[in-house]
């Protein structure tokens, strides 16, 4: 029998580990504080739900931007309750869930060991040490993204995994069904987490197969719901962001080469090496877990192998080490905090001395890439190559939207398209006005009238960095990106096999222009004016119209049922072809040639002259 002094060194060690964690993902989160440009994305669609237009990023077009869904909606509540600046909510929020991630995870960590011991154990941080000592780790604690969030969910996962895993003689008897209903939320806050989620119902069902409807029960309804809404809203399977990004596509060898970049530059093999050294010597010396625990260690283990393959299945990312935080994160939540031994503490001891290195040197950014012109740009530092864009200095980052117009991108912007919208303008675009490579200039494309849905489309903007464009403009300006993240035409296109990844489509510009009210006798040389002519004729046919439908037409019981349906059909593996020749006939094709002065009329989906 443990006396009580001896529990009580046990909780007071665990209390301090916890403490440490939150601590530290504190520092390491307030200290690299910034506002992405990716983050501004989430906050143009949260401003649309407290305007009340619904979930959408611009008005009348439903399209799902974000990839995570309660990111948004946690950011809106918190907003609306606090009446605070959308970047300071978010921002504040995501910090918040990333010390809350850490502290629970450190503590339930100490649980699952102590639990499991004969005698009193007391703990000592290790694994939030690795964690919390990468910088893309520090960064992505705030950034605006929902990473935060994603962090909180593992953390709890876990911590109800290892209530779940009591012995049945302790266990509560609601913890598979929190465990259940936990799970169920995965797929909405980021859709990979389905994976983690997912298993874990497979779990539960086979340790509790008489408890199948109780579990099903807690664990379908809320992401069922939503998954029926977002197929009758936006007529999707999935959010917008995994159509624009391909994300069913492979790219392997990319996919390693983002590895690499995430693992070489702090030399992570090291911890992770003693890490599973001490993973081994404490299962060696207190024996293998059985039954429930040895299933939930197969199970974060395995979720975390299986989420870094799908990483480099898919290519990676743009964003140095992003999409491999979580898995890292997950494959080190049972050794938070660990047993202390004399042992443990050398390897306790390399790692600390690792991530003070690490902490110290932070991670070498090519600043001068960043700020030549017309670089090409792969795998990038995000808060270090914002800071060096906008002409800011390292360690002062981007906490506003205003602060990302001193880009030399966003000179005129703001004023330009504030105009623009008040003239009705169709478009405003950006031209480089001098043989300097950065000195660029907005200017107003001219509305036309056309007896088409293209007359009702606002002041459109097109460009690449979506989240600087549309949180530095109104709500009635519609902000569109190039490749496809807000915009379903650019989502479609093929993709470019040499591209950066995340970023490998592109609109053309002679699409742009049809997709709005704008004159397409008045463009400038460098546009295809005949190519423009056939896209705009090309968006009648049926297979675009079709699509342009189910995020236009207004919301009805029909539309709803109707977008259920494409989103099993053609929206599942709809792609356009960027030749618009391709979706016109032989005697349409000659009509827009003869006829480049006659107006364009819709009757349905058909083209009339």
């Amino acid at each position: 029998m443990r006396s009580e002094s001896m529990r009580s060194h046990e909780r007071i060690s665990l209390y301090v580990a916890t403490a440490i964690a939150a601590v530290l993902a504190f520092w390491g989160g307030w200290t690299r504080r910034w506002m992405s440009d990716d983050g501004l994305i989430v906050l143009r669609t949260v401003r649309n739900l407290l305007a009340g237009n619904g979930p959408v990023f611009n008005i009348g077009e439903r399209v799902e931007a974000n990839t995570s869904t309660l990111w948004q909606y946690l950011i809106t509540a918190f907003a609306w309750v606090t009446g605070g600046r959308l970047e300071d909510v978010a921002t504040s929020l995501a910090l918040t869930l990333t010390i809350l991630a850490a502290g629970i995870a450190t503590y339930a960590s100490g649980r699952l060991w102590q639990r499991s011991a004969l005698h009193p154990l007391p703990v000592v941080p290790f694994g939030i040490v690795i964690y919390v000592a990468l910088p893309p780790a520090r960064d992505f604690a705030t950034s605006g993204l929902e990473w935060g969030l994603s962090l909180f969910w593992l953390a709890v996962w876990f911590a109800l995994l290892v209530d779940w895993a009591t012995p049945a003689r302790r266990a509560k008897p609601e913890a598979g069904y929190l465990l259940a209903f936990w799970a169920g939320l995965s797929w909405l806050v980021r859709p990979e987490l389905a994976l983690y989620g997912g298993l874990t119902g497979i779990v539960l069902l086979a340790f509790s197969p008489r408890k199948a409807p109780g579990i099903l029960a807690a664990a379908l309804p809320i992401p069922a719901a939503y998954q029926i809404f977002r197929m009758g809203y936006y007529g999707l399977l999935t959010p917008h962001t995994a159509v624009a990004k391909s994300a069913s596509d492979s790219q392997w060898a990319e996919g390693w080469g983002y590895v690499r970049d995430f693992v070489d530059p702090y030399v992570l093999w090291l911890p992770l090496l003693v890490a599973l050294i001490t993973a081994v010597s404490l299962v060696a010396a207190r024996g293998v877990a059985r039954g429930r625990k040895l299933a939930i260690t197969l199970l974060i283990v395995g979720c975390a192998f299986v989420h870094v393959l799908y990483v480099i299945r898919v290519g990676g990312d743009f964003m140095h080490g992003r999409m491999l935080l979580l898995p890292l994160f997950a494959l080190l939540l049972p050794l938070m905090t660990v047993p202390y031994s004399r042992k443990v503490a050398v390897g306790a001891t390399i790692v600390a001395v690792w991530a003070t290195v690490i902490v110290f040197r932070g991670h070498e950014a090519d600043l001068e890439t960043f700020n030549r012109p017309n670089a090409e740009l792969g795998i990038v530092d995000e808060r270090s190559f914002w800071t060096a864009a906008l002409g800011r200095e390292q360690g002062n980052a981007p906490m506003y939207a205003e602060d990302f117009l001193t880009s030399p991108l966003m000179v005129s912007y703001e004023p330009v398209l504030r105009q623009a919208v008040k003239d009705d303008a169709a478009q405003i675009a950006l031209v480089r006005t001098s043989q300097d490579p950065l000195t660029y200039e907005w200017y107003p494309r001219e509305r036309v009238h056309l007896d088409t849905d293209l007359q009702n489309l606002g002041t459109t903007v097109y460009w690449i960095n979506l989240g600087m464009t549309s949180m530095n403009a109104s709500l009635d300006a519609r902000i569109l990106d190039t490749v496809g993240l807000a915009t379903p035409l650019a989502a479609r296109m093929p993709r470019d096999p040499d591209g950066r990844v995340g970023h490998d489509k592109q609109l053309s510009a002679e699409w742009q222009v049809a997709d709005t009210a704008v004159d397409l006798h008045q463009l400038p040389e460098w546009i295809d004016e005949e190519k423009a002519r056939q896209a705009r004729a090309a968006l009648r046919t049926p297979e675009i119209a079709e699509l342009l439908a189910s995020s236009r037409e207004p919301m009805s019981r029909e539309r709803f049922l109707a977008n259920i349906r494409y989103s099993l059909g053609p929206g599942r593996s709809l792609m356009l072809d960027d030749d618009p020749t391709h979706y016109l006939d032989p005697t349409t094709l000659g009509q827009l040639r003869r006829g480049a002065d006659m107006g364009l009329k819709t009757n349905g989906n058909q083209i009339a002259w």
